[in-house]
């Protein structure tokens, strides 16, 4: 029997040895997990995120992910997008909001500056696609900037105020420079 009480100690400290010590001046309270890849399964069939960062907590019911975090988006299975951010929130609606991120998007070659520091957050909505205050968006056809955007995955659907935007024939500005990307 103190055999089997020995196995299950260890399991049952294990979720007080991944919270670790919270920051000097913080409260404890949720979880902290540290080199984590999460991966996120949207409503949406066939969708699913994976992400990479340095940690991970939990805060009232959404995950906060940060330091060095890596995301990339596959749908039926292929990779489809990459997102880079100094922290994004999961909210319980799988939701992500960023105070800015970086976007490349393989078919079309496309490269997006969704917000900049102090310019508002950007919020990435599972069935909608992105929000952003800002963006700057590069493509070996396409290169310019607009105010308050909102678009699908693809950049089939985009509404955004004060455009200003370059469309050169024959991929004027250069080849595809997105990593697996198809133009």
């Amino acid at each position: 029997m103190w055999r089997y009480l020995l196995l299950l100690l260890p399991l049952a400290l294990l979720p007080f040895l991944l919270r670790g010590a919270p920051p000097e001046g913080e409260e404890g309270g949720g979880v902290r997990l540290y080199g984590v890849e999460f991966y996120l399964f949207p409503e949406e069939e066939g969708v699913e995120w994976r992400f990479q960062a340095e940690e991970m907590r939990e805060e009232g019911g959404a995950f906060r992910i940060l330091g060095g975090l890596k995301g990339e988006r596959y749908v039926g299975g292929r990779l489809d997008l990459r997102l880079s951010a100094p922290e994004v929130v999961v909210d319980p609606g799988d939701n992500l909001r960023a105070p800015y991120a970086q976007v490349e998007i393989l078919k079309g070659c496309y490269r997006l500056e969704l917000s900049r520091p102090g310019l508002g957050e950007v919020l990435i909505r599972q069935e909608e696609g992105f929000l952003a205050p800002w963006v700057r968006i590069e493509a070996p056809n396409l290169r310019g900037e607009a105010w308050n955007f909102r678009s699908d995955f693809g950049l089939n659907r985009l509404e955004a105020e004060r455009p200003s935007f370059e469309f050169p024939a024959g991929g004027a500005f250069g080849p595809c420079t997105v990593e697996g990307g198809e133009g």
